[in-house]
């Protein structure tokens, strides 16, 4: 390999260098936004649960909850990505919804799948599944709350067209040790274990407040902003946890390249310098000649 070729093959590895890097930091920056999300979450969850609270304390639980289905027919979400260099993200999602649907001996004539990020979708089209409908990732933090009304839009769709009774949601997180887990989570039908338990929980003060509208359709609204709470949680878990698994994928990409770069640079090094000491010999040599040429003349 000649020298210009190296000097070519080094540019060309320092602007993929260049690019890798800046993804990096586009990745650990996304990361940030969709976790401080989150934190807004909670504490919106938490007033939620104060108005369970006060529903469940001065209604009767029981005859507000949600009906029994008498169909076993699912409807399953998959949160997955857009964009690729994130590995296995999308594929292993998959085989463990599919595997988890196995076990409990659910035919796929009683699922249907609601894919979210277009590699996921490439990956049920090549599997031959049934979907409800699909849709892209979000982009940004700002558009995580209308993904996922269009998603529970469709989960409402799902529940009048196909008679759909249970809802389970598999996404992407980040563990307590910084390793992206797998994660499940049945959205339909609700635990009304979580919420009753406040019948007999003592409000914290003497004021409980007022309910003033009818406590079904209370209730309805109050279901309906926690599966909001879910769904928009899940997506943000999601995408930190994509972003995570490029951002580590762009360090390893990084480590190479500069490992390449420097195996290219002491090769350009070494093969210049054979250049210089291939002209000093010539330099030499023809000096030589021309002494020999003076002596021979003199």
């Amino acid at each position: 390999m000649s020298l210009e070729e190296l000097q070519r093959k080094i540019k060309t590895t320092d602007d993929l260098r260049e690019i890798v890097s800046t993804m990096k930091a586009l990745s650990s920056a996304s990361i940030l936004q969709y976790e401080h999300a989150n934190k807004s979450l909670n504490i919106y969850q938490n007033n939620l649960r104060d108005a369970f609270h006060a529903l469940v304390k001065q209604s009767n639980f029981s005859q507000i909850t949600q009906k029994k289905f008498s169909t076993d027919n699912y409807l399953v979400l998959l949160i997955g990505s857009n964009n690729g260099m994130v590995g296995k993200f999308n594929r292993e999602l998959l085989q463990a919804a599919e595997t988890d649907l196995r076990h409990q001996h659910i035919s796929p004539q009683q699922t249907v799948f609601l894919p979210i990020g277009k590699r996921m979708v490439m990956q049920l089209q090549q599997n031959k599944l049934k979907m409800q409908a699909s849709y892209p990732v979000a982009n940004s933090v700002k558009e995580v709350s209308s993904l996922a009304e269009n998603i529970i839009l469709q989960i409402d769709a799902a529940i009048t067209k196909l008679k759909i009774s249970h809802v389970i949601m598999w996404f992407h997180q980040r563990g307590k040790r910084g390793m992206v887990e797998i994660t499940k989570t049945n959205l339909m039908p609700f635990d009304s274990t979580k919420i009753a338990h406040y019948k007999n929980t003592p409000w914290e003060t003497n004021n409980i407040p007022l309910i003033a509208n009818n406590p079904k359709m209370l209730f309805s609204a109050l279901l309906r902003e926690s599966l909001m709470i879910s769904v928009s949680r899940a997506l943000n878990l999601s995408l930190a946890a994509e972003h995570y698994t490029r951002m580590t994928n762009m360090q390893n990409a990084e480590k190479n390249i500069d490992e390449n770069l420097a195996e290219l640079d002491q090769k350009y090094q070494q093969i210049r310098q054979e250049e210089i000491t291939d002209e000093l010999i010539d330099i030499i040599s023809g000096a030589e000649a021309l002494k020999k040429n003076r002596e021979k003349n003199d």
